[in-house]
């Protein structure tokens, strides 16, 4: 093995995202068991000399993922495309660590159709992600007979996407449909009335998310491992260095469906575990209720389990000394957390912290 460091290239506007920082968490602990040495490397730094050399590139949008890529291969390096989907680049093949996501999409679109629902749609689609485009490439390959409406972009953004669908529901004959990230589900199911899902429409998300598990009775969402993904990249990074070689490996990680209430499918290979959203990025996640979605679901993400607990139960309206009582703190010891969280995630009082829950997970129940 040589003594080199492991190079990591990571999207500017991704780094600060759940999922990255999951997937740099995985590279981490990785890293750490083969004893390498991390190096963060800019797209346009060349100050580095990385010919003959593996790295990694972390990212979600196409034209950041094509130009880093190329950019790296310019310089005689080998890219690892660390992302829910592998492309080839240009034309030109690259390594990388991904998800099964034609196994899940096709496992999807036939337990839809098992369950009855005659016709599904794709919602959301994110035109700059790398990731939704292959998903809108999947979908319409499992779809049998597809049809306008069945493909939702969303030019503008998420939440303009949503509401055209929504908006023309009661006159299309969609009675099922595949959201691309959880976002897209959670935002579907606070502009539906009540009583549309699961009956009239069922709702499938992707990422599955703390959020989507806690309204409308559970969100049924598709998981990615993302921490898991930045563990695999460091191995098959190490794979490639060993083999000396000047070759394409690509590794694929399986997704679980987890169901629940929005649509009770049958499958046996669900679980109920959790994992981070996939979230891309720019216009596509403009709008004040979009934004607090991913704020509120970014701080569940990576606050403890009982910081969690608060959470839910500031959601439900219970007082700090209701919430004490059922996780057996003291009326202080909850208060002090929740001070803690108001500091860390940039709330001016707990009075806008209650509100940013009571937004994200009320949802519309029955």
């Amino acid at each position: 093995m040589r003594d080199e460091p492991l190079y990591v290239v990571m999207q500017p506007e991704a780094k600060n995202s759940f999922w990255a920082q999951l997937i740099h968490s995985g590279i981490r602990e990785a890293a750490g068991t083969f004893h390498d040495t991390l190096c963060a490397v800019a797209p346009g730094d060349l100050s580095y000399d990385l010919k003959g050399r593996h790295a990694l590139v972390v990212g979600n949008n196409v034209g950041w993922v094509e130009r880093s890529t190329v950019g790296l291969m310019r310089r005689g390096a080998f890219p690892i495309i660390v992302n829910a989907s592998v492309l080839p680049v240009n034309g030109l093949r690259c390594s990388g660590v991904t998800f099964e996501l034609e196994e899940m999409i096709g496992r999807c679109v036939n337990l839809l159709a098992e369950a009855g629902r005659r016709r599904a749609a794709l919602l959301g689609v994110n035109p700059n992600s790398l990731t939704d485009r292959v998903k809108a490439d999947l979908f319409a390959k499992a779809s049998v007979d597809l049809r306008p409406g069945d493909l939702n972009w969303a030019s503008e953004s998420l939440e303009t996407c949503v509401a055209e669908f929504a908006g023309r529901l009661n006159s299309s004959d969609h009675d099922a449909v595949i959201c691309s990230n959880d976002t897209v589900a959670i935002r579907l199911l606070c502009r539906l009335p009540a009583g549309t899902v699961p009956d009239r429409l069922y709702v499938v998300g992707m990422g599955n998310s703390y959020i989507g598990a806690n309204i409308n009775g559970g969100l049924t969402s598709v998981m990615f491992d993302y921490h898991e993904m930045g563990k695999m990249s460091v191995r098959l990074y190490h794979d490639l260095v060993r083999m000396n070689a000047d070759c394409h490996m690509t590794l694929s990680l399986p997704c679980r469906l987890i169901v629940r209430r929005t649509a009770p499918l049958s499958d046996r290979r669900s679980e109920p575990r959790m994992a981070a959203a996939e979230m891309p990025f720019g216009s596509y996640f403009s709008g004040d209720d979009v934004q607090n979605i991913i704020r509120v679901e970014t701080m569940l993400q990576f606050c403890d389990a009982f910081d969690r607990e608060i959470i839910f139960g500031l959601s439900r309206g219970e007082t700090c000394d209701q919430i004490a009582e059922r996780l057996f703190f003291s009326g202080r010891a909850v208060r002090y957390r929740l001070s803690n969280m108001i500091k860390q995630y940039g709330f001016d009082d707990r009075g806008e912290l209650e509100r940013a829950v009571c937004a994200a997970l009320g949802g519309k129940d029955e």
